[in-house]
């Protein structure tokens, strides 16, 4: 049985903070990322890779922009020793 993703559930909140995000393919775990509100207040956005906070942002474009510096530094092939 295939995971639904999830939906906007905070569609009919007057003040919702910034809304969360995925990056990548939902059933490939080595190339997904999610954005999800973080913080006291909710008002910024932890970045979460294979089960793990990578970094809490203060908004959309920086999780955006450490996402893909994080992306580009992972694909790069290491040799064994």
């Amino acid at each position: 049985m295939k995971n639904k993703q999830p939906t906007n559930s905070n569609i009919l909140d007057p003040k919702c903070g910034p809304l969360g995000f995925i990056v990548g393919d939902w059933d490939d775990a080595k190339t997904f990322y999610a954005a999800v509100p973080a913080g006291k207040k909710l008002n910024k956005l932890a970045v979460v890779h294979q089960a793990e906070v990578l970094k809490v942002c203060n908004n959309q474009q920086s999780a955006r922009n450490f996402i893909e510096r994080h992306r580009k530094k992972r694909s790069v092939a290491r040799l064994p020793v």
